[in-house]
C-alpha cells in the first residue's frame, strides 16, 4: 500500500536561463520487477530515463525506500526501511542494504555484498565486501575507528575535553 513505482525520476539540468533555470529531464522508460519480488509500503521506484530500472527476482524491499531513475538491482536482494539508492547505481546479486543506508548515484555494488546500516556509499563496492560508517568503509575499519573515538571520548580527548 502506498508504493509508487513508475514515477518521473529526479532528473533536472541547469539552463543557465534566468526565466526558466532548470529544465527537466525526460523520464521515458519502463520499471521492471522480477517475479517473487516485494516492494514494501511507500517506497517509490522512479521509472528511467537511458536505461529501464529493474527490481530483480526474489529481491525484497522495505517500506520507506527510494530506488531512483535507472537504478539496476539484481536478483535476491534485501533492502531494509528508509535506504535510498541514488540514480543509475547497480547492485549486483544477493547485496544487502541496512536501514537508513545511502548509495550515491552512478555506482556498482558488487554481488554478495553487504552494506550496515545508516551507512554513506560514495565509491564503488566490490562483490563479498562488507562496508560501513560514513563514507563507508570495509567494516573491521568502520569497527575500529569507531573504538578510538569511543575510547578517545572515555579518556578525555574528545570535543567536550577541556582546553589543556
Amino acid at each position: 500500500p502506498g508504493a509508487r513505482i513508475g514515477q518521473d525520476g529526479f532528473g533536472f539540468t541547469p539552463t543557465g536561463d534566468r526565466k526558466a533555470p532548470v529544465a527537466k529531464k525526460p523520464q521515458l522508460l519502463r520499471v521492471q520487477v522480477g517475479d517473487d519480488a516485494e516492494i514494501g509500503a511507500n517506497s517509490t521506484v522512479d521509472r528511467g530515463s537511458w536505461r529501464d530500472t529493474t527490481v530483480g527476482a526474489f529481491t525484497k524491499i522495505d517500506n520507506l525506500v527510494q530506488v531512483g531513475h535507472n537504478v539496476v538491482i539484481g536478483r535476491a536482494c534485501l533492502i531494509a526501511a528508509q535506504a535510498g539508492i541514488a540514480g543509475s547505481t547497480t547492485l549486483g546479486d544477493s547485496v544487502m542494504v541496512g536501514g537508513q543506508a545511502g548509495i550515491a548515484q552512478h555506482l556498482t555494488v558488487g554481488d554478495r555484498a553487504q552494506i550496515a546500516a545508516k551507512s554513506g556509499v560514495m565509491q564503488n563496492v566490490e562483490a563479498g565486501a562488507k562496508v560501513g560508517g560514513t563514507p563507508a568503509v570495509p567494516i573491521r575499519q568502520f569497527h575500529r575507528q569507531t573504538l578510538i573515538l569511543r575510547r578517545m571520548a572515555m579518556d578525555g580527548r574528545g570535543a567536550d575535553a577541556p582546553d589543556a
